[in-house]
């Protein structure tokens, strides 16, 4: 029987599990409670009084009176927990009308949803109810479309009107690796997303595109509608556009304070002094990155413009700066994070420079340190101490100038290099960078790293949160250091690459010698481990270095990881099977040259709901594999086909992802949609990956 009474309510929603929860007014110590915003209403009955409502900060709770049957708040609580906590299943919907939160008022419960800024939590409301789903999609300001291809431009708009923040991804990660042949054509076209944007978005703050085609055009259009509440803008890792088009840029985006072209393919157009009109129109600019991108013809007092209003500025090789001296004074009161080239064919004092530098008070970073020798670290010194990101992947820094500088930066948290550093400078690493929590050692032709530098940062780096390291030798006893001392590690990438220095006799790995036990101490030490790469070179036909037995250590203990690659890993289907049954949170998946077939492909297609992209070479995949991924609901599958350019032989590839939208209509001529009556035989005669078993 339902009854009258005042009850206290408690309107929580859980950044953890990602659903939203009632209960009632007692509150049983600190239990169950996290931070979020608790509100309540004032009322009687089924009455509702706009009224009376007041929105005070969150931790701050009022009360609610509604109807509810034997008092019990907490039960209600727990029918949400039940419907909104979506795990790869349908949904249940609510029955609105005999649930008593949605007596709130609209208004009141955007309020709510507002205060929610985990994009999980945000997913998990919208699934409660189809009301509950329209107040979310009309509340959110900040839109990520992880694939252009997976709605069509006309849902970003119905779904999510408001959006003043919107992030677009297009072309598949393993562009950045040329792994797929004629990338430049593959599509991403970014023309439709800015037909939809310049039309329905115009108030705008930030728009980021990633790996997308963009034309001049493009940029044309969309600034002249946009441009004047544009505050960020983002084309990373982006193509198709020139000097012409940033020139559109700094014309009419004045109020633009982030300008992030990192890694793009910048053309060069009629325009190539666009960043002296940039400066002169955007007095707001404050991050400015232009790392690993083809930009000339930059004047000297443009520069130290720049330096001078920027706390983030990044530049490129190919921008010669005829006097760093000027620059690095220019930016002594504001900069943060700087990159600019430090050779000295031009005749500045290291010394003033090294001044200059150590006058940067407010200096934590430095990247894109282009050809120093021993005079560039000696000038890094002085702020060496401060340094808490440092970029010296494009360095030639070599022993010790390298691990004495290392042996300097103490409060390091960030650090970016390749394995020139060799074990003796991951050993300093281990010593003096106490606070590091990110570790990337790229793969250098002049360089040698072993698992004796990964345990000696192990050893001495607890913090770490990301390590992707490409080593030359490994152990189990050099993975399980690492799991046992950093637990909080969420980003796991292991190369095994092959390569023989004097110093250090690498043993190939023979019989039982495989890195099983080292992946499963990972998975069970790191809880926190969302992303996992396995990537290892061949070390013979009958000779792996993961087999089915890591494979299964993966399913068991990996169900919250996120990404997986592979590489040269398993034994038979079964050890991508066991993946598929234990992965259940697995989002994306990237195989290569690996022992999987169709029966692997069909656990795919039956098991990992969540999953939503998948990239398959080099494998022993065939016709029925693919059929058998087509035929899963919502899933796009496209076969980019084999390519031989001059006896270069790329073999054919499976690209699949999770869309609402149809076929797109924009394919090349080298990649084929997988339809239901697609029968192209898919055998490579060139390369299949051997069996392992």
């Amino acid at each position: 029987m339902w009854c009258n009474c005042l009850v206290s309510v408690k309107i929580k929603f859980s950044g953890t599990m990602g659903w939203l929860q009632l209960r009632d007014g007692v509150q049983r110590g600190n239990s169950g409670w996290s931070s979020g915003l608790e509100i309540g209403y004032s009322g009687v009955g089924n009455s509702v009084c706009d009224e009376n409502v007041e929105f005070l900060h969150p931790g701050v709770m009022l009360e609610a009176s509604f109807p509810f049957a034997d008092g019990s708040v907490a039960a209600w609580g727990r029918r949400i927990c039940k419907m909104g906590s979506w795990r790869g299943a349908k949904a249940t919907r609510v029955d609105e009308d005999h649930f008593p939160l949605l007596q709130f008022p609209d208004e009141i419960i955007e309020k709510v949803i507002g205060f929610l800024t985990n994009p999980v939590d945000r997913n998990s409301t919208s699934l409660v109810c189809t009301r509950l789903k329209a107040i979310e999609g009309e509340s959110r300001e900040t839109v990520l479309i992880s694939n252009c291809y997976a709605i069509q431009p006309g849902t970003l708009k119905s779904r999510f009107p408001n959006a003043k923040s919107i992030t677009i991804k297009g072309k598949p990660r393993i562009v950045d690796f040329s792994l797929i042949p004629h990338a430049e054509v593959w599509g991403a076209y970014a023309t439709p997303w800015v037909d939809l944007l310049k039309e329905h978005y115009r108030p705008i703050r930030h728009l980021k595109m990633k790996r997308m085609t963009i034309s001049d055009s493009d940029i044309k259009r969309f600034v002249s509608a946009c441009g004047y509440s544009l505050e960020r803008l983002e084309f990373e890792k982006c193509s198709g556009f020139s000097t012409t088009g940033l020139q559109y840029i700094a014309g009419a985006c004045r109020n633009l304070v982030v300008l992030n072209l990192s890694e793009a393919d910048i053309l060069q157009g009629d325009a190539p002094y666009w960043m002296t009109s940039l400066v002169n129109t955007a007095s707001s600019l404050r991050v400015l990155d232009l790392y690993l991108t083809e930009v000339e013809d930059v004047e000297q007092s443009v520069l130290e413009r720049l330096a001078k209003q920027c706390h983030t500025l990044r530049l490129c090789d190919a921008l010669k700066i005829n006097h760093v001296l000027p620059v690095v004074t220019a930016a002594c009161e504001t900069v943060r994070h700087l990159g600019i080239g430090l050779s000295f064919q031009n005749g500045d004092s290291p010394n003033q420079i090294a001044e200059a530098l150590g006058r940067c008070k407010e200096l934590e970073g430095i990247s894109a340190v282009w050809d120093p020798d021993e005079v560039s670290a000696m000038m890094l010194m002085p702020v060496a101490a401060r340094l808490k990101t440092l970029d010296l992947t494009y360095a030639l820094l070599e022993q010790p100038e390298l691990t004495d500088l290392l042996g300097a930066c103490v409060n390091l948290e960030d650090l970016q290099c390749t394995d020139v550093i060799r074990d003796r400078g991951l050993l300093e690493v281990g010593t003096c960078c106490k606070k590091l929590r990110s570790l990337v050692v790229q793969q250098d032709a002049a360089g040698f790293v072993t698992q004796n530098g990964l345990t000696a940062v192990a050893k001495g780096c607890f913090l770490l949160e990301k390590i992707i390291i490409y080593a030359a030798d490994m152990t189990n006893e050099a993975l399980e250091t690492l799991a046992t001392n950093c637990p909080n590690l969420s980003d796991i990438r292991i190369c095994l690459v092959q390569k023989y220095d004097g110093s250090h006799p690498v043993v190939e790995l023979e019989g039982n010698s495989t890195l099983n036990l080292g992946v499963k101490a990972l998975l069970m030490k790191c809880p926190k481990a969302r992303r996992l790469a396995l990537c290892f070179s061949r070390f013979g036909l009958t000779n792996v270095v993961i087999t089915d037995e890591g494979m299964k250590h993966i399913g068991e203990y990996g169900g919250n990881l996120h990404i997986i690659t592979l590489t040269n890993c398993g034994g038979s289907n079964a050890g991508l099977e066991y993946i598929a049954k234990g992965c259940n949170e697995l989002r994306k998946l990237e195989l290569r040259h690996c022992p999987f077939g169709d029966a692997s492909m069909e656990a795919l297609a039956r098991g990992c709901k969540s999953l939503k992209q998948l990239w398959v070479q080099a494998c022993q995949v065939e016709l029925r594999g693919v059929r058998l991924l087509a035929q899963r609901p919502g899933l796009t599958v496209e076969i980019v086909e084999e390519s031989n350019n001059d006896g270069d032989i790329t073999p054919w590839q499976l690209i699949a992802y999770a869309s609402v939208a149809p076929p797109r209509k924009d394919l090349p001529d080298n990649i084929d949609y997988v339809h239901e009556g697609y029968c192209k035989p898919l055998y490579c005669k060139n390369y299949l990956c051997p069996s392992t078993v």
